[in-house]
């Protein structure tokens, strides 16, 4: 009988690759299946039948975080210029400076040349810009565990982040807690895959990827909030649920890998020493605690869930504006930390059409929401402090 890592049912795989990195003979590989969700293949040419691969499995061990009760807070980075360049508060870069100015290292997602995405290692504060910014798509996490593992075993400070998964992939991979490791997980909706996001960038933009210079999910110019750009050699294109079939159902929750809508890490006891995402519907009450700030440029929520984590946090108030807030008072914007996505009508024909007919099927079922592009439209055309006030008079009603 055959020890060794065999997905069945595609939804007890997260793509998190513990596996590929465990594995001594590297006999693992990732492979894309019809819709570009990777999944791990074992080549049994390779295989001993140790069975590391299966030991390490986050689906095979009980999933959610044993940490405690965190401390939240609202957070927005002093520095104003890299605020800009963040999607929410810039809480991410200030925790990720301090690391780097003690001589540690920062692992994230980054886009390679050909706008794929994977987890890579920033040694300074030039290779942290590819680290700053929401990515609406699954990383490949490659051998960067291993990575993590030769500078923790050297002693070198290491800060990683990624979603609940990939940190629980990590920590699963690593079996054993290291002080001079910091891991830092984002509130997480599911991921769509990232053959799907080429098709789209391609369709959206009416250029090939090698055309292409930059893509952002969230583009501070048009102000805090899920919109986007497409850069090209020659213009900047909006990119958001009004012109992106994939953003739109990215929003919607409709397309994303089946382990997202079985996800294990949905909880108050979350995987990461800290937690970071967007405070979406602060009230005012709560900005003004934070000081002379720009709410339109964004806020961060950060829980802090351990206490290397509140360490660190503590060390980066000098360029972090914080104020204390509670859990019940995010989880309102923010479901997704205490419940998984689940499957909406749409899902299983969009994956089914994307399987027979490619990105097609997504154009054609976009082009049946006109409501909600309309809805959409209306809304995107109030200012943002009006919806503050709007949100604070419905809270209190």
């Amino acid at each position: 009988m055959k020890n060794c890592i065999d997905i069945k049912n595609p939804n007890e795989c997260c793509g998190c690759a513990a596996c590929l990195n465990i594995c001594p003979k590297d006999a693992i590989v990732m492979i894309e299946n019809e819709v570009g969700f990777i999944y791990p293949k074992v080549q049994e040419e390779l295989c001993v039948n140790c069975g590391m691969c299966k030991s390490v499995c986050v689906f095979n061990k009980k999933g959610i975080g044993e940490n405690k009760e965190p401390k939240v807070f609202a957070g927005v980075i002093n520095d104003r210029e890299t605020l800009k360049k963040s999607s929410s508060g810039g809480a991410f870069s200030a925790i990720a400076n301090v690391i780097l100015q003690e001589g540690g290292v920062v692992f994230g997602a980054a886009w390679e040349k050909d706008f794929s995405l994977s987890h890579i290692a920033a040694h300074s504060g030039e290779e942290l810009e590819k680290l700053r910014g929401s990515k609406y798509v699954q990383s490949a996490i490659g051998t960067s565990f291993r990575e993590a593992k030769t500078l923790l075993d050297a002693g070198k400070l290491v800060c990683y982040s990624g979603t609940p998964c990939q940190i629980s992939g990590l920590k699963s991979y690593l079996g054993k807690d290291y002080e001079n490791l910091l891991t830092v997980d984002i509130i997480c909706h599911g991921v769509p895959s990232l053959k799907m996001l080429k098709d789209d960038l391609t369709f959206v933009s009416g250029k090939e990827i090698d055309e292409l210079t930059d893509v952002k999910f969230r583009d501070k110019c048009y102000g805090w909030g899920t919109k986007g750009s497409i850069t090209t050699k020659n213009k900047r294109i909006k990119y958001n649920a009004g012109t992106s079939p994939y953003y739109f159902y990215f929003l919607k929750g409709e397309v994303y890998r089946e382990s997202c809508y079985n996800c294990r890490f949905p909880s108050e006891k979350r995987q990461g020493d800290i937690t970071l995402g967007d405070y979406w519907g602060i009230k005012t009450e709560l900005l003004k605690k934070l000081g002379d700030i720009d709410p339109d440029l964004g806020v961060s929520c950060v829980l802090v869930n351990t206490e290397k984590g509140e360490k660190w946090l503590d060390t980066a108030k000098e360029v972090l504006s914080l104020t204390v807030s509670n859990r019940k008072s995010v989880e309102k914007r923010n479901g997704q930390l205490i419940k998984h996505s689940t499957p909406l009508p749409e899902h299983q024909s969009l994956l089914e059409g994307y399987k027979t007919n490619g990105f097609s099927s997504f154009k054609a079922g976009y082009k049946k929401h006109t409501k909600d592009h309309i809805i959409r439209g209306i809304k995107n055309l109030i200012p943002s402090k009006i919806k503050r006030k709007i949100n604070d008079f419905l809270s209190r009603s």
